[in-house]
């Protein structure tokens, strides 16, 4: 577990370094209804830590477990992240991270295969706390490039404007 720990560490670190300077305005653009601004990406990212946390907490405590998902975009809708300064939706989603670093700095490795029973996928009717793992990183990967990838259409929006 140290491999996605420092995985996990590398990307939050990531956030912090390149993003902590972004000017308030910029991240509070929405170039459509249907996509998410900066501040959404990072609180969406929080809500999955935070989802998260609960599971890989869970994992270790029983080993089968019966937990609800959540859907992203009515957890967004609700918290209003926009309203929020996008340093401390940063500085909230770095620090949840390190919390859950040291969860798998720590974790019982014996818990790997306990299962989560969920319908994710087509061909199982479960997913185990390891794999949950490797998702989570894997997560926190896609939406780095899609922060990325919106900050670059705002910039390019903003220089035509």
């Amino acid at each position: 577990m140290n491999k996605i720990a420092i995985e996990l560490g590398k990307i939050i670190e990531i956030y912090k370094n390149d993003f902590s300077g972004l000017d308030e305005q910029i991240t509070s653009l929405r170039i459509s209804q249907d996509k998410w601004t900066l501040k959404e990406i990072v609180g969406h990212l929080i809500d999955s830590a935070s989802n998260n946390h609960q599971r890989f907490i869970r994992f270790q405590l029983s080993e089968v477990l019966e937990f609800p998902d959540y859907k992203n975009s009515e957890w967004l809708r609700v918290q209003k992240h926009q309203n929020m300064k996008f340093s401390e939706l940063l500085l909230l989603f770095y620090y949840y991270n390190k919390l859950i670093i040291n969860i798998l700095l720590n974790l019982d490795e014996k818990c790997l295969e306990n299962r989560w029973n969920i319908n994710w996928d087509e061909d199982s009717q479960y997913i185990t706390f390891e794999s949950l793992l490797n998702h989570y990183v894997n997560h926190m990967k896609s939406h780095l490039t899609h922060f990325r990838e919106r900050l670059s259409e705002l910039e390019y929006l903003h220089v035509d404007t």
